[in-house]
Order: structure tokens, then sequence, then C-alpha cells
């Protein structure tokens, strides 16, 4: 999840720098949650849980990867 989280942070650093765009933490946060559920669902098979599921409660799909 750090990975995603950073990545964003970066990508949105540029887009702010580069292309005079605004600093959005909300958008932030949910880029870098859509990421981080589209790297999971990619990485492992088993993942039985919906995007939606995973927005509103990360820790609790985490917990069922064990």
């Amino acid at each position: 999840m750090w990975v995603a989280i950073v990545t964003e942070l970066w990508n949105h650093r540029n887009k702010v720098i580069f292309n005079k765009g605004l600093v959005d933490a909300i958008e932030i946060f949910t880029l870098a949650q859509l990421k981080g559920w589209c790297w999971l669902k990619n990485k492992f098979k088993r993942v039985a849980f919906s995007y939606s599921d995973w927005h509103f409660a990360p820790l609790k799909c985490l917990d069922t990867l064990d």
C-alpha cells in the first residue's frame, strides 16, 4: 500500500508543478486506494472483495488474504 500512496503523491506533485494543477488530498487518497485495490486484484487471484468493500473496510479486506 505504501507504494501506491508514494506513487500517487509523486504523480500529483508532478501534476501540480508541471500542469499548474491544484493540491487535492482527497484525490490523492482515492487514487492511491484504487491503485492499491487494482494491484491486489491482479497479484492475488483469490481476492473475493469488491472495490466497495475495499473502500469502506481496507483492513478487514487485507485480513482475508491470510
